[in-house]
């Protein structure tokens, strides 16, 4: 027969028991999530493939998959199929401190009207940005005009099915660092700075999607 004393010593290791179970679960848990997020963080660190010269620049983005890459132009395209980013040099499309298109930059935004005419698009918002040089509201000011005047070109060569916003950004959104690690210039880093990027946005076909169901479900 159980006595009192022992039922208490047996309920004490019960619950030792128990709380030691759910710590090793708890940190097996921990281990887990550890592992998922330095998958994540891996995941997230990708490179920009500059498809014409062949640079390479790091850029972080944890909502983009840097993978689409059109064979068809020497455009400099990052993203998914139906979700990706034309990157252009503003020093191609305009002179310095200036925000008319120049007649060399033509070229390339010849290469763009040809990739809509092939790729087409639903959305598109014409992001400007500017290197570190100047203050924030000049650059934000130039920013703007070079995106509007971007944005004003390719409404009279592409069809989109929705509206081409502009937006100008400024010096907010580096591609990669102005100035070196000790704090000196980066002329080269500012170059790739100064940019218009086409926020390019497909959606799915939804009759494609939907036969691709129906033949996964026959052939089950």
């Amino acid at each position: 027969m159980r006595t009192p004393m022992m039922r208490t010593y047996l309920s004490i290791a019960l619950t030792v028991s128990l709380l030691a179970a759910c710590n090793s679960g708890g940190d097996h848990q921990q281990g887990k999530t550890s592992a998922v997020n330095s998958s994540t963080e891996s995941a997230e660190s990708v490179s920009i493939r500059d498809t014409a010269s062949g640079s390479v620049a790091t850029k972080t983005d944890s909502s983009q998959n840097y993978s689409f890459t059109p064979s068809t132009d020497s455009l400099q395209i990052v993203g998914t199929e139906n979700k990706y980013d034309i990157i252009l040099p503003t020093d191609v499309l305009f002179d310095f401190y200036k925000s008319n298109l120049r007649p060399d930059g033509i070229a390339l935004l010849e290469k763009v009207r040809k990739h809509f005419a092939q790729h087409g698009a639903d959305q598109l918002h014409v992001w400007g940005h500017t290197d570190s040089k100047g203050s924030d509201q000049y650059n934000a000011v130039l920013s703007q005009k070079r995106a509007v005047a971007l944005a004003d070109w390719l409404k009279k060569q592409i069809s989109v099915k929705g509206l081409i916003m502009a937006i100008g950004r400024g010096e907010k959104e580096p591609l990669v660092p102005n100035n070196n690690s000790d704090g000196s210039d980066n002329p080269v880093n500012r170059q790739k700075n100064r940019r218009v990027t086409l926020s390019v946005v497909k959606y799915p076909d939804t009759n494609k999607m939907l036969k691709q169901a129906k033949e996964r479900a026959g052939k089950a």
